[in-house]
């Protein structure tokens, strides 16, 4: 087997060659077109502390907090990187959408927070929150509503060393009559007759 020729042949081998959609190693941004193809509604958000914005472990449903003063100090959740107490309305959610969009040559699975987030959701995520307690379907109806939306995307390396995403960093929505996903469903729930 002659070593030129198969060095041509991993050229032409579109396996072997490095993708231009992906980030290059100089962890520069790249922008691109794409398309939504799902998104996992089962786990959009997550609870930060609203004076440093560090992450907070969710309650548990069946954490009781006894009104003892001596044994509460132990039950209540306070923020461990400034010692703030996020029981006393100190905590918020920021969304966390994993996704799936296909770019012109493959389907990526891409991380998008709370800043790229509220330019689809068009609300915070508390806001979303606080509506799909009224309609348990809100989050996979989100879905359904951004399923083929045609968007540009920034993406870029994870800054954590442990991710394994791409993050979205910028979204911008191509259709010209995009409506962002929370006017959409008090569209269809209003419709349905609901609130």
């Amino acid at each position: 087997m002659n070593p030129e020729s198969s060095n041509n042949n991993s050229q032409t081998n579109p396996r072997k060659r490095p993708l231009v959609e992906e980030p290059n190693n100089d962890k520069q941004p790249i922008t691109l077109n794409s398309m939504v193809v799902a998104i996992d509604h089962n786990n959009l958000f997550y609870r930060v502390c609203s004076m440093c914005e560090k992450t907070l472990p969710e309650p548990s449903p069946n954490t009781h907090i006894p009104n003892s003063s001596s044994s509460s100090s132990s039950s209540i959740p306070f923020c461990k990187n400034c010692n703030f107490n996020s029981a006393s309305s100190g905590s918020k959610r920021l969304f966390h959408v994993l996704m799936s969009i296909a770019t012109e040559k493959r389907v990526v699975l891409v991380i998008m927070f709370d800043r790229a987030a509220r330019v689809l959701f068009g609300c915070s995520a508390d806001e979303f929150f606080d509506f799909a307690k009224t309609h348990p379907f809100a989050a996979a109806s989100a879905g359904n509503a951004l399923e083929g939306e045609m968007l540009k995307i920034t993406l870029s390396q994870p800054k954590n060393g442990n991710a394994r995403h791409l993050r979205v960093v910028s979204v911008f929505p191509l259709r010209t009559g995009f409506q962002p996903v929370i006017e959409t469903l008090r569209e269809l729930y209003r419709a349905r007759g609901g609130s």
